[in-house]
């Protein structure tokens, strides 16, 4: 049996949500995207109403996601997509600061750089501290950081 850490933990859900997030943003319903039918074409849009989105926006999601959950498998795995998802993020985030689009294909506005920035403290946090390393669901010892 595997030890759940704090690292696969962090790869499992966010992988999870990212591959929730990249599915659900296909449906036109739950962006402000022009025109009639289902699924999101190639047009930008807010994903409800907040957040900047793109087909593109959705394929990357997918793709985070998916990586996610292959990393949650392993715990060294787990620490170096933690790692790199911070450091992405956080790059991101400077990025969105002077931009509202990155090389043209990915839009970016104030919440997307919000949540960019949560997301890459919490990744750089359990990617690069002792955090990372620690189990779930079992209690430290006395006197243990």
């Amino acid at each position: 049996m595997r030890v759940m850490t704090v690292a696969r933990g962090f790869a499992l859900i966010f992988g999870l949500v990212y591959v929730v997030v990249g599915l659900l943003g296909f449906i036109k319903p739950l962006t402000d995207a022009p025109g009639s039918g289902l699924f999101l074409g190639g047009e930008d849009a807010k994903l409800l109403g907040i957040f900047a989105v793109n087909w593109f926006h959705y394929l990357a999601h997918l793709a985070i996601g998916l990586l996610g959950l292959a990393a949650a498998q392993r715990m060294d795995l787990a620490r170096v997509y933690a790692q790199a998802i911070g450091l992405a993020y956080a790059l991101l985030f400077v990025i969105g600061l002077f931009t509202g689009d990155f090389l043209g294909v990915l839009p970016l506005n104030g919440a997307d750089n919000v949540l960019h920035l949560l997301s890459a403290i919490v990744a750089l946090v359990v990617g690069f501290s002792p955090v990372g390393e620690r189990t779930l669901g079992q209690p430290r010892p006395a006197g243990a950081v």
